[in-house]
């Protein structure tokens, strides 16, 4: 998901992945899958295969676990802010957990061709020490609407190979 706010000086583009599910469905969710495998679980166990129930106990952690894990990564954003001078780049979840300060005059923003009609893009913001990533966790409409968001701030664009990420 792309948002944007647009004041006198500043552009502040945030990227933001896509949410399938709230944080109460996916507990829900949860609960239901651990519910079924412990049934199950308990039901073999009741006829005699009592190491299933460790492993459906174990499957139902994991799964729980690992949900949890990919839900957590649904919060990660990625601020910019394009000042008339200078561009601020922000990662993290709750606040900045990483933070580039870059010169707009020497930065460009290179924009690697998608290998396949159907997949996204890729944008990369470039100076002489950094080359940042946006967006790898966006689709291709989203990241389209970043590029057209960030080419009419007035970075300078170029493309590039996606397999070398060297100029084309």
């Amino acid at each position: 998901m792309v948002s944007h706010f647009t004041s006198s000086e500043v552009l502040v583009v945030t990227l933001l992945p896509n949410r399938s599910i709230e944080w109460a469905s996916l507990r829900l969710f949860i609960i239901i899958i651990s519910i079924t495998t412990l049934a199950v679980g308990t039901f073999w166990a009741f006829m005699g295969f009592w190491a299933i129930l460790v492993f459906s106990g174990l499957d139902a952690i994991l799964v729980g676990w690992l949900l949890c894990k990919v839900f957590e990564q649904s919060y990660n954003r990625q601020v910019t802010s394009i000042y008339p001078e200078n561009i601020k780049i922000q990662f993290g979840k709750s606040f900045p957990q990483r933070s580039w300060q870059l010169e707009k005059s020497k930065v460009l923003l290179g924009v690697a061709d998608a290998p396949h009609p159907l997949a996204p893009i890729g944008l990369r913001i470039y100076d002489s020490q950094h080359s940042i990533e946006l967006g790898d966790f966006l689709n291709k409409e989203d990241k389209e609407e970043a590029l057209s968001l960030l080419k009419a701030a007035g970075l300078k664009t170029r493309t590039y190979n996606k397999n070398s990420l060297r100029p084309v």
